[in-house]
């Protein structure tokens, strides 16, 4: 997890931790108006049939609990926050590690898919593409999802408005004081799309698409390794 390497795991140490990890999934749900899992469909139907898949920023499993519905497939999860994967492995058989996504410690060619969800806006973008280049095998696909800041100057307004009573509610759920207070600049500072995008560009994938959902406030990347 990383806007610049090293502030982007210590806000992402922050934001997720001890204190967040037992009610992450509620307050996903909830924050997301359901759209959560709408969103991590659309991870799923871009990887298809693909077997070995490796979840980067697993966190609580939402995402890897989804993938390893499908008969056959070895799902494994990686997470900078112990305890998120603590949470991880008492919802299902997990192979995991507590890494960071710029440092993968598996063999190259390991997986034949690389998903994420609300991991590239902390990330080295460079570091981030060059790692899943190297464990991807050839012909495997890599998705990354993550919120994003709207362009419409609206649903711009709107979004920060509903960023201002996030922050009323931190007030309230203390546990998430931090991330209801910050995340709003967190995303609009990342342009992690953007800098997605072109990392993927430089180190070789193809077939690269940038995709926008729920009126510009997530967004998704998809490459493959040729």
């Amino acid at each position: 997890m990383l806007v610049q390497h090293k502030e982007g795991h210590a806000t992402a140490r922050k934001f997720f931790n001890s204190y967040t990890a037992p009610s992450y999934d509620l307050v996903v749900r909830t924050t997301t108006f359901g759209r959560d899992a709408a969103w991590k469909r659309r991870i799923l139907a871009e990887i298809g049939v693909r077997k070995k898949v490796l979840d980067l920023a697993c966190g609580t499993g939402i995402l890897a609990a989804m993938v390893d519905t499908k008969v056959n497939r070895r799902v494994t999860g990686l997470d900078l926050t112990f305890e998120y994967l603590q949470v991880a492995r008492k919802k299902m058989s997990l192979a995991s590690v507590q890494a960071t996504a710029e440092a993968i410690p598996y063999r190259d060619g390991a997986f034949d898919a690389i998903v994420s969800s609300y991991l590239a806006k902390y990330v080295d973008a460079r570091a981030l593409a060059g790692e899943c280049w190297r464990v991807l095998a050839p012909g495997g696909v890599a998705v990354f999802h993550d919120f994003t800041c709207p362009e419409n100057l609206a649903m711009y307004g709107l979004w920060k408005l509903y960023f201002a009573i996030l922050r009323i509610a931190g007030v309230f759920a203390r546990s998430w004081k931090e991330v209801f207070c910050d995340l709003d600049r967190v995303i609009c500072d990342s342009c992690w799309t953007d800098k997605l995008v072109e990392a993927l560009q430089e180190r070789g994938f193809s077939d690269i698409e940038c995709k926008r959902y729920t009126l510009g406030t997530a967004g998704m990347v998809v490459a493959r390794k040729p």
